[in-house]
């Protein structure tokens, strides 16, 4: 009997001893894996677009301590690249701190790098031109001269407000290859330079180049409000609505221009296409507003102006109108009311302290009129109308 427990004990031993050898050498088979074979299963995987997986295996990889310093530089420099194409900005970050302390430098990643903050494929909420230009810089001092990197560069200095040093490259990429976003964004500088006629001149030449962006139609078409040109803006306007006929922007600004040739009739199409394609459009219907009141149809005018507020409840302008409507109607309390809401909105917006006194005046208000015509000023030194009613009441009042 106790022969057979021994026999028992040391058959359990040898079992125990050989899965445990088949264990250990199944782990060291994993371990003994060379580390070239997982670096271009990884890599295969980065060609494939399979980014998770090449991110596991780098990762693994930079975990060994048997890398050469050829193979430490690649498992580095994809894992950058494989955390930059699954938008991980801070991991992509990471791996080039590591990748810069292991003694290397590489222009192209801190580009990456920089596009990643750009946010030029809208995976991010908003970009971070700040942060894109410290590694965009970094690029360009490390020697990177690519067209395409200059072109991130310029936008970058341009985001930043950096004009000088933006257009003096993208001059230089014109120079060797332009296209129309080039153009575009020349434009774009001149308008803030306010060289509204040069901006011209570039919206255009980006047009020729490339007349499939909205966004062209639209800024030139702003361009020529500017400049008072509206006939030239109706017509821009009308053109992009051929390349995007659902884009609300280039109906409010045909509908803008329509008002200023007075030609209402026009306007309202426009502007009823606008809050057709976007309901929530308040300067839409605020407009709409503005012409049902030139028409003379106040009931219709305060409908609109009422969706107006629905839309944005914040929106001073409209309360202005409804205000102006009731003072038309000499409806001074509605009036009075309206204006009041407006200053609350805004304080700061001389006009609706103004507007106020006028009501208050026209309500045999005076001393209240005063208070406000006073604010007027005391917000805009330059508001003769309010100094004229001020100076008017100052004298009925002294008179008395």
């Amino acid at each position: 009997m106790f022969i057979k427990k021994i026999i028992a004990f040391l058959l359990v031993s040898l079992l125990i001893i050989s899965t445990s050898s088949f264990i250990l050498a199944q782990s060291t088979d994993e371990i003994l894996e060379p580390a070239e074979d997982v670096f271009s299963s990884a890599l295969e995987d980065y060609n494939q677009k399979n980014y998770n997986q090449a991110a596991e295996k780098l990762n693994n990889l930079l975990k060994r301590n048997d890398l050469t310093e050829e193979l430490e530089f690649s498992a580095l420099y994809y894992s950058t690249l494989t955390a930059v194409k699954r938008y991980q900005t801070n991991q992509a970050i990471k791996h080039l701190e590591a990748f810069n302390q292991a003694g290397f430098q590489d222009a192209e990643l801190n580009w990456k790098i920089g596009e990643l903050f750009l946010n030029k494929d809208g995976q991010f909420d908003s970009a971070n031109f700040e942060k894109a230009l410290v590694y965009l810089n970094k690029a360009e001092e490390l020697g990177l001269d690519k067209l395409s990197f200059k072109r991130d560069l310029a936008y970058a200095y341009l985001e930043n407000q950096d004009l000088k040093r933006s257009e003096n490259i993208y001059n230089e990429i014109v120079k060797e290859n332009a296209i129309s976003s080039d153009y575009f964004n020349l434009a774009r500088i001149k308008e803030k330079q306010e060289q509204l006629n040069q901006a011209v001149e570039y919206y255009e030449t980006a047009r020729d180049m490339d007349g499939q962006q909205s966004a062209l139609y639209l800024n030139l078409g702003n361009l020529y409000q500017k400049l008072e040109n509206y006939d030239s803006a109706v017509n821009v306007y009308k053109e992009g609505t051929d390349i995007r006929s659902e884009f609300a922007a280039l109906y409010i600004g045909l509908g803008e221009s329509y008002i200023r040739l007075e030609n209402y009739s026009e306007a309202k199409k426009s502007l009823e296409k606008a809050v057709e394609i976007n309901e929530n459009s308040y300067y839409g219907y605020h407009l709409l507003g503005d012409i049902e009141k030139e028409n003379g149809n106040h009931n219709q005018a305060f409908n609109y102006y009422d969706q107006s507020l629905k839309n944005n409840p914040d929106y001073v302008k409209t309360y202005l109108a409804q205000g102006q409507l009731h003072l038309e109607r000499e409806e001074y309390q509605n009036a009075i009311a309206k204006f009041s809401t407006a200053v609350e909105k805004n304080p700061d917006y001389a006009e609706s302290h103004y507007y106020l006194g006028r009501a208050y005046y026209k309500a045999d208000m005076l001393e209240a009129a005063a208070a406000e015509f006073r604010k007027t000023v005391h917000i805009n030194d330059r508001f003769p109308e309010a100094e004229e009613m001020l100076k008017k009441i100052e004298n009925e009042l002294n008179s008395n």
